[in-house]
Protein backbone atom coordinates (compact mmCIF):
# COMPACT_ATOMS: atom_id res chain seq x y z
CA UNK A 1 0.00 0.00 0.00
CA UNK A 2 1.19 3.44 -1.03
CA UNK A 3 1.30 6.23 1.44
CA UNK A 4 -1.20 7.91 -0.69
CA UNK A 5 -3.32 4.76 -1.02
CA UNK A 6 -3.31 4.85 2.97
CA UNK A 7 -4.26 8.42 3.20
CA UNK A 8 -7.14 7.80 0.95
CA UNK A 9 -8.47 4.71 2.15
CA UNK A 10 -7.98 6.31 6.55
CA UNK A 11 -9.95 9.43 5.32
CA UNK A 12 -12.42 7.82 4.11
CA UNK A 13 -12.70 4.80 6.78
CA UNK A 14 -12.47 7.43 9.30
CA UNK A 15 -15.41 9.45 7.87
CA UNK A 16 -17.87 6.77 7.57
CA UNK A 17 -16.51 5.45 10.93
CA UNK A 18 -17.90 8.97 12.22
CA UNK A 19 -21.27 8.47 10.85
CA UNK A 20 -21.48 4.80 12.42
CA UNK A 21 -21.00 5.80 15.54
CA UNK A 22 -24.04 7.57 16.14
CA UNK A 23 -25.63 4.36 15.35
CA UNK A 24 -25.88 2.16 18.67
CA UNK A 25 -23.42 -0.94 19.43
CA UNK A 26 -24.91 -4.21 19.69
CA UNK A 27 -23.75 -5.89 22.81
CA UNK A 28 -24.86 -9.32 21.00
CA UNK A 29 -23.01 -8.63 18.05
CA UNK A 30 -19.95 -10.12 18.01
CA UNK A 31 -17.62 -10.17 14.24
CA UNK A 32 -14.78 -11.96 13.47
CA UNK A 33 -12.96 -10.20 10.46
CA UNK A 34 -9.48 -11.70 8.89
CA UNK A 35 -7.26 -10.36 5.37
CA UNK A 36 -6.35 -13.40 4.77
CA UNK A 37 -9.24 -15.39 3.51
CA UNK A 38 -12.36 -15.84 2.56
CA UNK A 39 -12.87 -18.87 3.69
CA UNK A 40 -13.50 -19.25 7.53
CA UNK A 41 -10.42 -20.97 8.88
CA UNK A 42 -8.00 -21.40 11.64
CA UNK A 43 -8.63 -20.16 15.04
CA UNK A 44 -11.52 -17.36 13.82
CA UNK A 45 -13.25 -20.87 12.55
CA UNK A 46 -12.73 -22.63 16.08
CA UNK A 47 -14.35 -19.42 17.84
CA UNK A 48 -16.61 -19.40 15.56
CA UNK A 49 -17.93 -22.97 16.15
CA UNK A 50 -17.42 -22.43 20.00
CA UNK A 51 -19.03 -19.18 19.95
CA UNK A 52 -22.30 -20.92 18.16
CA UNK A 53 -21.80 -23.88 20.35
CA UNK A 54 -21.62 -22.33 24.10
CA UNK A 55 -23.23 -18.86 23.60
CA UNK A 56 -26.56 -18.99 20.93
CA UNK A 57 -27.55 -15.54 21.98
CA UNK A 58 -24.48 -14.27 20.17
CA UNK A 59 -25.57 -12.90 16.89
CA UNK A 60 -22.05 -13.92 14.97
CA UNK A 61 -21.25 -11.67 11.94
CA UNK A 62 -18.15 -12.42 9.50
CA UNK A 63 -15.73 -10.71 7.63
CA UNK A 64 -13.66 -12.62 5.43
CA UNK A 65 -12.21 -9.57 3.40
CA UNK A 66 -8.97 -11.36 1.24
CA UNK A 67 -5.95 -8.42 0.25
CA UNK A 68 -5.22 -7.84 -3.49
CA UNK A 69 -2.44 -6.15 -4.69
CA UNK A 70 -4.00 -5.10 -8.20
CA UNK A 71 -5.28 -2.24 -9.03
CA UNK A 72 -9.39 -2.82 -9.26
CA UNK A 73 -8.84 -5.49 -6.79
CA UNK A 74 -7.53 -2.66 -4.28
CA UNK A 75 -10.47 -1.28 -5.19
CA UNK A 76 -13.16 -3.80 -4.50
CA UNK A 77 -11.43 -4.13 -1.18
CA UNK A 78 -11.65 -0.57 -0.63
CA UNK A 79 -15.38 -0.87 -0.68
CA UNK A 80 -15.76 -3.63 0.98
CA UNK A 81 -14.23 -2.46 4.27
CA UNK A 82 -16.95 0.25 4.76
CA UNK A 83 -18.60 -2.63 5.81
CA UNK A 84 -15.89 -3.69 8.33
CA UNK A 85 -16.19 -0.37 9.60
CA UNK A 86 -20.10 -0.37 10.34
CA UNK A 87 -19.19 -4.15 12.08
CA UNK A 88 -16.24 -2.44 13.75
CA UNK A 89 -18.29 0.61 15.32
CA UNK A 90 -21.66 -1.33 16.27
CA UNK A 91 -19.90 -4.64 17.80
CA UNK A 92 -19.25 -5.56 20.86
CA UNK A 93 -16.51 -8.04 20.10
CA UNK A 94 -14.23 -7.78 17.01
CA UNK A 95 -12.14 -10.71 16.88
CA UNK A 96 -9.34 -10.81 14.45
CA UNK A 97 -6.57 -13.17 12.71
CA UNK A 98 -4.70 -10.35 10.66
CA UNK A 99 -3.82 -7.18 10.61
CA UNK A 100 -6.97 -5.32 9.47
CA UNK A 101 -7.33 -1.56 8.32
CA UNK A 102 -10.04 -0.49 9.86
CA UNK A 103 -9.20 -1.45 13.41
CA UNK A 104 -5.72 0.62 12.73
CA UNK A 105 -7.17 4.04 10.96
CA UNK A 106 -8.34 4.64 14.53
CA UNK A 107 -9.02 4.24 17.90
CA UNK A 108 -12.88 2.34 17.95
CA UNK A 109 -15.31 3.37 20.58
CA UNK A 110 -15.11 2.51 24.19
CA UNK A 111 -18.29 -0.13 23.92
CA UNK A 112 -16.05 -2.16 21.55
CA UNK A 113 -13.26 -4.37 22.56
CA UNK A 114 -10.42 -5.60 19.76
CA UNK A 115 -9.13 -9.14 20.36
CA UNK A 116 -6.08 -10.07 17.62
CA UNK A 117 -5.62 -13.83 18.26
CA UNK A 118 -2.74 -14.16 14.82
CA UNK A 119 -3.39 -16.96 12.20
CA UNK A 120 -0.52 -19.04 13.88
CA UNK A 121 0.96 -19.54 17.30
CA UNK A 122 4.35 -20.08 19.15
CA UNK A 123 7.12 -17.48 18.56
CA UNK A 124 9.60 -18.42 15.27
CA UNK A 125 10.10 -16.06 12.84
CA UNK A 126 10.07 -12.54 13.69
CA UNK A 127 6.61 -10.40 12.33
CA UNK A 128 4.89 -7.40 12.43
CA UNK A 129 6.76 -4.81 14.09
CA UNK A 130 9.13 -6.78 15.29
CA UNK A 131 10.59 -8.06 12.45
CA UNK A 132 14.27 -7.74 11.88
CA UNK A 133 14.03 -5.15 9.21
CA UNK A 134 11.14 -2.73 10.40
CA UNK A 135 7.94 -2.32 8.10
CA UNK A 136 8.57 0.13 5.15
CA UNK A 137 6.29 2.97 5.68
CA UNK A 138 2.83 4.11 5.43
CA UNK A 139 2.42 0.46 7.24
CA UNK A 140 5.09 0.99 9.82
CA UNK A 141 2.87 3.91 11.16
CA UNK A 142 -0.27 2.14 11.20
CA UNK A 143 0.04 -1.44 11.14
CA UNK A 144 -1.37 -3.42 13.96
CA UNK A 145 -2.37 -0.12 16.39
CA UNK A 146 -5.58 -0.18 18.55
CA UNK A 147 -5.66 -4.04 19.53
CA UNK A 148 -7.53 -4.54 23.85
CA UNK A 149 -6.36 -7.56 23.95
CA UNK A 150 -3.58 -10.53 22.05
CA UNK A 151 -4.37 -14.09 22.40
CA UNK A 152 -1.11 -16.48 22.61
CA UNK A 153 -0.54 -19.72 22.47
CA UNK A 154 1.87 -19.94 25.39
CA UNK A 155 3.66 -17.46 28.30
CA UNK A 156 6.58 -17.96 26.07
CA UNK A 157 5.45 -15.83 22.83
CA UNK A 158 3.86 -13.04 24.70
CA UNK A 159 7.07 -10.58 24.73
CA UNK A 160 7.71 -11.20 21.12
CA UNK A 161 4.06 -10.84 20.35
CA UNK A 162 3.62 -7.46 22.49
CA UNK A 163 6.61 -6.06 20.55
CA UNK A 164 5.17 -7.86 16.93
CA UNK A 165 1.76 -6.40 17.18
CA UNK A 166 2.09 -3.12 19.39
CA UNK A 167 0.05 -4.42 22.31
CA UNK A 168 1.37 -4.20 26.18
CA UNK A 169 2.75 -6.88 27.79
CA UNK A 170 -0.44 -7.01 30.14
CA UNK A 171 -2.56 -6.68 27.47
CA UNK A 172 -1.15 -10.26 25.61
CA UNK A 173 -2.79 -13.10 27.34
CA UNK A 174 -1.84 -16.48 27.19
CA UNK A 175 -5.38 -18.41 26.64
CA UNK A 176 -4.24 -20.78 24.08
CA UNK A 177 -4.48 -21.48 20.01
CA UNK A 178 -8.11 -22.35 19.23
CA UNK A 179 -6.67 -23.91 16.14
CA UNK A 180 -5.13 -26.56 18.37
CA UNK A 181 -8.01 -27.89 19.54
CA UNK A 182 -8.73 -30.07 16.94
CA UNK A 183 -5.46 -32.26 18.01
CA UNK A 184 -7.50 -33.23 21.46
CA UNK A 185 -10.43 -34.48 19.34
CA UNK A 186 -10.49 -38.03 18.58
CA UNK A 187 -13.76 -37.85 16.57
CA UNK A 188 -12.88 -34.58 15.04
CA UNK A 189 -9.43 -35.99 14.03
CA UNK A 190 -10.85 -38.57 12.76
CA UNK A 191 -13.57 -36.39 10.25
CA UNK A 192 -10.79 -34.34 9.22
CA UNK A 193 -8.44 -37.76 8.36
CA UNK A 194 -11.25 -38.86 6.09
CA UNK A 195 -11.87 -35.70 4.32
CA UNK A 196 -8.53 -35.29 3.42
CA UNK A 197 -8.42 -38.87 1.67
CA UNK A 198 -11.85 -38.70 0.18
CA UNK A 199 -10.48 -35.76 -2.06
CA UNK A 200 -6.90 -37.37 -2.33
CA UNK A 201 -7.70 -41.16 -2.48
CA UNK A 202 -4.08 -41.65 -3.67
CA UNK A 203 -2.45 -41.05 -0.42
CA UNK A 204 -4.29 -43.93 1.17
CA UNK A 205 -2.55 -46.53 2.95
CA UNK A 206 1.05 -44.79 2.04
CA UNK A 207 3.64 -42.92 4.06
CA UNK A 208 2.53 -39.39 3.43
CA UNK A 209 5.52 -36.53 3.25
CA UNK A 210 3.59 -33.60 3.63
CA UNK A 211 6.21 -30.27 2.21
CA UNK A 212 4.42 -26.70 3.36
CA UNK A 213 7.33 -24.40 3.37
CA UNK A 214 6.35 -20.55 4.29
CA UNK A 215 7.53 -17.91 1.83
CA UNK A 216 10.14 -15.28 1.30
CA UNK A 217 10.13 -11.96 0.87
CA UNK A 218 7.42 -10.01 1.93
CA UNK A 219 4.54 -7.87 0.18
CA UNK A 220 3.98 -8.27 -3.97
CA UNK A 221 7.74 -9.55 -3.86
CA UNK A 222 6.78 -12.79 -2.10
CA UNK A 223 8.15 -15.79 -3.80
CA UNK A 224 8.74 -19.20 -2.74
CA UNK A 225 11.38 -21.59 -1.09
CA UNK A 226 14.21 -22.97 -4.14
CA UNK A 227 15.82 -25.69 -1.75
CA UNK A 228 14.81 -28.76 -2.83
CA UNK A 229 15.00 -30.43 -6.37
CA UNK A 230 11.62 -31.91 -5.87
CA UNK A 231 11.77 -34.69 -9.01
CA UNK A 232 14.99 -35.64 -7.27
CA UNK A 233 13.45 -36.43 -4.47
CA UNK A 234 10.21 -37.91 -5.73
CA UNK A 235 12.31 -40.62 -8.20
CA UNK A 236 14.24 -41.38 -5.16
CA UNK A 237 11.60 -42.27 -2.96
CA UNK A 238 9.81 -45.64 -3.16
CA UNK A 239 6.03 -45.88 -4.68
CA UNK A 240 4.65 -46.38 -0.96
CA UNK A 241 5.64 -43.11 0.03
CA UNK A 242 3.40 -40.06 -1.25
CA UNK A 243 4.97 -36.45 -1.43
CA UNK A 244 2.22 -33.92 -0.95
CA UNK A 245 2.41 -30.13 -2.01
CA UNK A 246 0.64 -27.52 0.44
CA UNK A 247 1.39 -23.91 -1.25
CA UNK A 248 1.92 -21.18 1.19
CA UNK A 249 -1.54 -19.14 0.86
CA UNK A 250 -0.07 -15.63 0.46
CA UNK A 251 2.04 -17.37 -3.04
CA UNK A 252 0.93 -16.20 -6.29
CA UNK A 253 0.26 -19.99 -7.55
CA UNK A 254 2.02 -19.27 -10.88
CA UNK A 255 5.06 -18.73 -8.97
CA UNK A 256 4.62 -22.37 -7.47
CA UNK A 257 6.12 -25.60 -9.08
CA UNK A 258 4.13 -28.50 -8.53
CA UNK A 259 6.26 -30.62 -10.66
CA UNK A 260 7.21 -34.22 -8.79
CA UNK A 261 4.38 -34.12 -6.44
CA UNK A 262 2.15 -37.35 -6.11
CA UNK A 263 -0.95 -34.96 -4.83
CA UNK A 264 -1.06 -30.63 -5.01
CA UNK A 265 -3.75 -29.98 -2.50
CA UNK A 266 -6.16 -27.26 -2.86
CA UNK A 267 -6.03 -24.43 -0.41
CA UNK A 268 -9.07 -24.71 0.73
CA UNK A 269 -7.81 -27.77 2.81
CA UNK A 270 -6.70 -26.15 6.39
CA UNK A 271 -2.99 -26.95 7.14
CA UNK A 272 -3.84 -28.63 10.29
CA UNK A 273 -6.71 -30.90 8.44
CA UNK A 274 -3.65 -32.30 6.29
CA UNK A 275 -1.31 -32.73 8.84
CA UNK A 276 -3.75 -35.17 10.79
CA UNK A 277 -3.39 -37.24 8.13
CA UNK A 278 0.84 -36.47 7.33
CA UNK A 279 3.48 -38.80 8.73
CA UNK A 280 6.38 -36.47 7.93
CA UNK A 281 6.13 -32.94 7.22
CA UNK A 282 8.97 -30.88 5.46
CA UNK A 283 9.42 -27.36 6.26
CA UNK A 284 11.59 -24.62 6.75
CA UNK A 285 10.35 -21.81 9.14
CA UNK A 286 7.03 -22.59 9.51
CA UNK A 287 4.81 -21.89 12.62
CA UNK A 288 3.38 -25.61 10.98
CA UNK A 289 6.21 -26.91 13.61
CA UNK A 290 4.38 -26.49 16.43
CA UNK A 291 1.13 -27.73 14.92
CA UNK A 292 3.38 -30.69 13.94
CA UNK A 293 4.79 -31.06 17.39
CA UNK A 294 1.30 -31.58 19.02
CA UNK A 295 0.88 -34.39 16.75
CA UNK A 296 4.45 -35.99 17.57
CA UNK A 297 4.76 -35.73 13.66
CA UNK A 298 8.06 -36.44 12.06
CA UNK A 299 9.95 -33.11 11.54
CA UNK A 300 12.36 -32.76 8.22
CA UNK A 301 13.60 -28.91 8.65
CA UNK A 302 15.15 -27.34 4.94
CA UNK A 303 17.17 -24.90 6.04
CA UNK A 304 19.75 -23.86 3.16
CA UNK A 305 19.07 -20.35 3.88
CA UNK A 306 19.18 -20.11 7.40
CA UNK A 307 21.87 -17.23 7.93
CA UNK A 308 19.93 -15.20 5.31
CA UNK A 309 16.48 -15.85 7.35
CA UNK A 310 17.98 -15.03 10.21
CA UNK A 311 18.83 -11.59 8.58
CA UNK A 312 15.76 -10.78 7.24
CA UNK A 313 12.88 -10.68 8.62
CA UNK A 314 14.55 -12.96 11.54
CA UNK A 315 14.05 -15.85 14.11
CA UNK A 316 13.04 -15.84 17.52
CA UNK A 317 14.35 -19.40 18.48
CA UNK A 318 17.85 -20.07 17.46
CA UNK A 319 17.37 -23.22 15.12
CA UNK A 320 21.31 -24.92 16.43
CA UNK A 321 20.08 -24.94 20.07
CA UNK A 322 16.33 -24.04 20.45
CA UNK A 323 14.64 -26.33 17.67
CA UNK A 324 13.27 -29.69 17.84
CA UNK A 325 13.11 -31.85 13.92
CA UNK A 326 15.94 -32.88 11.69
CA UNK A 327 17.57 -30.28 9.87
CA UNK A 328 18.91 -30.65 5.87
CA UNK A 329 19.96 -28.22 3.92
CA UNK A 330 19.98 -29.92 0.59
CA UNK A 331 17.73 -32.81 -1.34
CA UNK A 332 20.92 -35.01 -0.43
CA UNK A 333 20.49 -34.32 3.20
CA UNK A 334 16.38 -35.07 2.29
CA UNK A 335 16.65 -38.24 0.63
CA UNK A 336 19.24 -39.99 3.03
CA UNK A 337 16.62 -38.61 6.39
CA UNK A 338 13.76 -40.08 4.25
CA UNK A 339 14.76 -43.11 3.20
CA UNK A 340 17.03 -44.17 6.48
CA UNK A 341 14.43 -42.72 9.00
CA UNK A 342 16.76 -40.50 10.53
CA UNK A 343 15.11 -38.08 12.21
CA UNK A 344 15.28 -36.66 15.68
CA UNK A 345 11.88 -37.15 17.80
CA UNK A 346 13.57 -36.27 21.36
CA UNK A 347 13.11 -32.89 22.74
CA UNK A 348 9.08 -32.30 22.22
CA UNK A 349 7.99 -32.36 25.39
CA UNK A 350 9.76 -29.46 26.90
CA UNK A 351 9.29 -27.52 23.31
CA UNK A 352 5.87 -27.94 23.34
CA UNK A 353 5.83 -26.52 27.39
CA UNK A 354 7.67 -23.76 26.51
CA UNK A 355 5.80 -22.47 23.14
CA UNK A 356 2.20 -24.41 23.19
CA UNK A 357 1.16 -24.54 27.32
CA UNK A 358 -1.76 -23.06 26.87
CA UNK A 359 -2.96 -25.02 24.04
CA UNK A 360 -4.80 -28.27 25.71
CA UNK A 361 -8.02 -28.72 23.59
CA UNK A 362 -9.79 -26.11 25.24
CA UNK A 363 -8.46 -22.85 24.00
CA UNK A 364 -11.59 -22.05 22.00
CA UNK A 365 -13.87 -22.70 25.12
CA UNK A 366 -11.49 -20.37 27.23
CA UNK A 367 -11.71 -17.55 24.66
CA UNK A 368 -15.19 -17.41 24.84
CA UNK A 369 -14.91 -17.79 28.90
CA UNK A 370 -12.72 -15.03 29.51
CA UNK A 371 -14.59 -12.67 26.92
CA UNK A 372 -17.92 -13.63 26.80
CA UNK A 373 -18.92 -14.37 30.74
CA UNK A 374 -21.73 -13.02 32.93
CA UNK A 375 -23.53 -11.39 29.81
CA UNK A 376 -22.33 -10.67 26.29
CA UNK A 377 -18.64 -8.39 26.83
CA UNK A 378 -18.90 -8.40 30.71
CA UNK A 379 -15.36 -9.28 30.78
CA UNK A 380 -14.39 -6.65 27.89
CA UNK A 381 -13.23 -3.52 30.02
CA UNK A 382 -10.24 -2.18 28.48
Amino acid sequence: MTRLEYLLSAAVLRVFGLLFSLLPVRRDRVTLATARTNALDGNLLHIHDALLRLRPDVHVRLLLEPYSYGLLGKLAYSARLLRGMYLLRTSRLVVLDNAYLPVHVARHRSGTTVVQVWHAEGALKRFGLDAVHPLREPERTFLHRHYDWVVTSGDASRPAWSRALRTPLERVVALGSPRTDLFFDPAAMADARARVLAAYPQLAGRRVLLFAPTFRGRGRGKRPSRGLDLPRLRAALPPADALVLKAHPNLDRRLVSTEGFDAVVDQRFDLNDLLIATDVLITDYSSSIFDAALLRLRLLLLVDDLEEYERDPGLYLDYRTEMIGTQVVDTDGAIDALLHDRFDVTGYEPFLARHLGASDGTASVRFVEHFLTDGVGSRLTP
